[in-house]
C-alpha cells in the first residue's frame, strides 16, 4: 500500500481541523462559558450558585423549552441578590443546543 500524496493529507487535515475548531463556528460540537457581564467592580465572592438551562432541537422544526432566565433561576434556588452570572452554550452540529445560565449570589 502507498502513502497519501502530502497534498491530500494537508488537505485532509485542515478540513478535519476546520470541524472542531474553537474559533469561528464549530460545526460537530461547539462548548464556551463566557460571563454575561464583566464589570466586576465591588462584587463579592458568592457562596452559592444555581443554574437553569433551556433546550432547543432545530431540524426542520425549531423546538425549545425549559427556562434559563436570571429570575426564574433566582426564584427557584430562594436567592435575593444576584452578583453575577455566566452563560455555556454547548452545540452538536447544530441541531441541538442547550444553553446554561448559572447565577452566583446569596
Amino acid at each position: 500500500m502507498g502513502r497519501f500524496p502530502r497534498s491530500l493529507s494537508l488537505a485532509i487535515a485542515a478540513f478535519a481541523t476546520s470541524l472542531f475548531t474553537g474559533c469561528g463556528q464549530a460545526r460537530v460540537y461547539h462548548h464556551v462559558t463566557l460571563p454575561l457581564d464583566v464589570n466586576f467592580n465591588n462584587t463579592p465572592v458568592a457562596d452559592s450558585a444555581s443554574s437553569g438551562d433551556i433546550k432547543r432541537f432545530q431540524y426542520y422544526v425549531d423546538v425549545q423549552w425549559d427556562s434559563n432566565g436570571i429570575g426564574d433561576i433566582a426564584r427557584q434556588a430562594g436567592m435575593s441578590k444576584i452578583y453575577y452570572a455566566d452563560r455555556t452554550v454547548m452545540s452538536i452540529l447544530g441541531v441541538w443546543t442547550q444553553v446554561f445560565v448559572t447565577v452566583y449570589g446569596e
